[in-house]
């Protein structure tokens, strides 16, 4: 019960606070600056969520899947055999499986 009321109290200040800190950017901060920082703020995190994993599996139910195949024959000769984990990365219209994109996980 303790624990259910200091939960609740931080959750009410924290939402005062975004009120509060709303308030005084809507009426007090010009509507051009506002945007500015709104953008900026909204190109700061969007740099952080730009990453795409693809994830090929090994199998199709219990077939074998032949882009799995294919990858496997394609990197086969460009990486050595104990890696585990593969990062490409596209630079300058080329896709790069050089030695400092692979990370070795297990």
């Amino acid at each position: 019960m303790a624990l259910a009321k200091r939960v609740l109290s931080r959750v009410g200040s924290i939402a005062a606070t975004v009120m509060l800190v709303h308030t005084i950017i809507h009426n007090y901060i010009p509507k051009e600056l506002n945007a500015y920082l709104f953008f900026g703020l909204k190109n700061m995190i969007t740099k952080f969520s730009k990453q795409l994993t693809v994830v090929i599996e090994e199998f199709d139910s219990l077939v074998n899947n032949k882009i799995y195949e294919a990858a496997t024959i394609y990197l086969a000769n460009k990486l050595s055999p104990h890696i585990c984990r593969l990062k490409i990365r596209l630079r300058r219209r080329k896709i790069s499986t050089s030695p400092w994109n692979v990370m070795r996980s297990r």
